[in-house]
């Protein structure tokens, strides 16, 4: 007996900081608790302090070369360089307060233009409903 597995693809999805619309092929979320151990006089294990770190968000993709990738270099610098705060809203999740951490654009001769973007958020994820 066989069975068939129907593979599915979907397409870039556009996510948007500022002024600027990268399409989105990729896309990592992580996050970290600090803690802070200890040692007891019987030798245990304590922990004394924990605390949430910013979440980590990264979009990956590209931006087609007839939108100007150098625009897009100059318009994505302001942002990182102001630290505002965005909204960001993919795939149905709604992640507020975020800040851009980092960029890389690469141009390679091709018909678009690789961009990442780091964003960091002390929020929670809330789905849109």
């Amino acid at each position: 007996m066989s069975t068939v597995t129907e593979l599915t693809s979907r397409e870039a999805l556009p996510v948007t900081v500022g002024n600027c619309t990268v399409y989105c092929d990729s896309f990592k979320a992580s996050a970290v608790r600090a803690v802070n151990e200890e040692t007891t006089v019987s030798g245990g294990s304590v922990t004394t302090s924990s605390a949430l770190r910013a979440a980590r968000l990264i979009f990956s993709g590209r931006i087609y070369n007839s939108e100007e990738p150098l625009q897009f270099l100059a318009d994505i610098s302001s942002p990182m360089a102001g630290g505002q705060a965005y909204t960001i809203i993919y795939r149905g999740i709604r992640y507020t307060g975020c800040i851009l951490q980092k960029f890389e654009l690469t141009d390679s001769c091709n018909d678009w233009t690789e961009v990442s973007l780091t964003l960091i958020t002390y929020s929670a994820a809330e789905v849109i409903t």
